[in-house]
């Protein structure tokens, strides 16, 4: 059934470049010019940083500090806690390269990785201060409100599908980092991020391509004039649904799409989550639940919100349109800081941390 599926998807792709040769090149050159531009200069250093630091035993060191709050909370070990932190600092798809990282390098169970998988593969705070706070919808305050409700939806889905709690975590803590010789570490991350990145890029030109198409169909005004728009647009990739809700920036509507878009994260993301998951053993299908549940939390956090604050949304401006490449490069340089201050919070806490073991 699911070969059927695909042969006819593949088929209607065809017809779909065949009826609009003009709209699909247009779209994959706009694709690939945003994954030179935008993708790889944003997500190649992030899994450079995210493979070097688990190799280099970030996890078992985070699970030195966190294993009283991950273990009884999430019901996964504390080197759990570098995905998590990974994830959320990085964006979509850091998070699931990290979890994939700690299962080979020993530092988490299968049954681990595949809880915390649910949780941990996130949008990052970039995006979603500089572009859908700040751009979008016109307002910072609306942009930290936004980042708030993500994290607590992914949090709260962390919670709820923890599962028992699993045993003999402890002899996993205790295991000595990866023997591998510290000159080949680098060049096994850069490896590892190069083929990550293209992945993901891959599948970015991809959809930009589907969405090209798509959008040149003739749709009835009652889909194209209407917030079904934005949200089958962002069903499919996130950072063109978000931009497109620049007529419902006032509406709370509006909001809870885009708090849906940014906790379900898009076909696009979950394709390159596959791909980088591919040979781990961890299964697609409960992160794809997770990640619906997670949308669904964040669209009722967005809404009870704009019930309780009404002054979120007068700010943002309406119907102002919004490029995808005017856009990213403040939430590259957002994200750039993020890390910059995350780095260093980090590197001061180990610090601390050896001279109390001295």
């Amino acid at each position: 059934m699911a070969r059927r599926l695909l042969a006819g998807t593949a088929a209607v792709f065809a017809l779909a470049l065949l009826l609009f040769p003009q709209a699909g090149g247009d779209a994959a050159r706009a694709g690939l010019e945003l994954c030179g531009k935008v993708i790889l200069p944003a997500l190649f250093p992030y899994f450079v940083l995210s493979n070097l630091a688990i190799r280099l035993g970030l996890g078992q060191r985070l699970a030195e500090l966190l294993d009283p709050v991950m273990e009884p909370v999430f019901h996964v070990g504390g080197a759990g806690s570098a995905a998590l932190a990974l994830g959320i600092l990085g964006g979509y798809p850091v998070g699931a390269e990290t979890v994939r990282t700690l299962l080979e390098e020993g530092q988490l169970s299968r049954e681990e990785a595949q809880r915390l998988l649910c949780f941990c593969n996130n949008s990052g705070p970039a995006f979603i201060l500089a572009v859908a706070g700040s751009t979008v919808f016109g307002s910072v305050t609306t942009g930290i409100f936004l980042l708030m409700v993500h994290i607590l939806a992914a949090l709260t889905v962390g919670i709820v599908l923890r599962g028992e709690a699993l045993p003999s975590t402890g002899s996993r803590r205790r295991k000595e980092t990866s023997t591998t010789p510290a000159a080949s570490l680098l060049p096994q991350a850069v490896k590892q991020a190069l083929n990550s990145s293209l992945q993901v890029s891959a599948y970015v030109v991809l959809f930009n391509i589907v969405i090209g198409l798509l959008q040149a169909l003739p749709w009835p005004s009652a889909v194209s004039d209407s917030l079904l728009s934005p949200l089958l647009s962002g069903l499919l990739e996130l950072s063109n649904g978000v931009c497109a809700l620049e007529l419902w920036v006032q509406s709370p509507l509006g909001l809870a799409v885009c708090a849906f878009l940014l906790g379900w994260g898009g076909l696009s993301v979950h394709c390159q989550t596959a791909a980088l998951l591919e040979g781990s053993g961890l299964r697609l299908g409960p992160y794809l639940g997770a990640k619906l549940l997670q949308g669904t939390v964040s669209a009722g956090l967005a809404l009870a919100g704009a019930w309780l604050m009404p002054g979120l949304l007068p700010a943002a401006l309406v119907g102002q349109r919004i490029e995808l490449f005017s856009v990213f490069p403040l939430s590259v340089g957002t994200g750039a800081v993020l890390w910059l201050a995350a780095g260093l919070l980090l590197a001061k806490r180990s610090g601390k941390s050896i001279r109390e073991r001295v």
